[in-house]
């Protein structure tokens, strides 16, 4: 096919958020959830008209005084002539991002984080995720599975602002 160069993606993404977590740095309870549908179209300024609807939903829950378990469930979908680099993609910590995409993407995320002393902490966390373009044909699907462990310390206590590093794969 004839190659372009330039690219222009003109739209608008409506966007509804509900967020009731303790922090939106390092939460330990509370939901987040944020619902997106974007309209890109010619007449706004692109070159392509397509759509594209994302949700995501974070959960946090303290399982114990210094044990704390995150959830996040995340689904998206395109319609219509979206171009390659706007397409869907599982987004999971030790994935390559970008590796699998799709017109639909779900994807599960967990993870397991425990304050063991003072301002220290270790997780583990997993996820599994899929990549499809036919919601009629999901057995044609991309699926991976990601894993890995993290530390963290927590830099600012009055502002629960922790910083670290994760390891994964996939």
């Amino acid at each position: 096919p004839d190659f372009e160069r330039d690219s222009d993606v003109g739209g608008l993404a409506p966007t509804f958020v509900y967020d009731s977590r303790d922090n939106i740095f390092t939460p330990v309870s509370g939901t987040y959830i944020e619902a997106t549908a974007w309209f890109c179209d010619q007449a706004l300024g692109g070159d392509n008209d397509f759509q594209h609807v994302q949700v995501v939903v974070l959960q946090y829950v303290p399982l114990a005084s210094k044990w704390f378990l995150g959830l996040r469930a995340d689904g998206t979908a395109s319609f219509g002539d979206e171009p390659f680099y706007a397409l869907p993609y599982i987004s999971l910590r030790g994935v390559a991002a970008m590796r699998y995409q799709g017109e639909q993407v779900a994807q599960l995320e967990t993870e397991l984080r425990w304050q063991f002393w003072k301002r220290f902490s270790l997780l583990g966390f997993a996820g599994y995720g899929g990549a499809w373009n036919d919601f009629e044909r999901v057995e044609n699907s991309q699926t991976v599975f990601s894993g890995g462990t993290g530390f963290r310390y927590e830099l600012a206590r009055e502002y629960g602002i922790h910083a670290g590093i994760d390891v994964g794969f996939s």
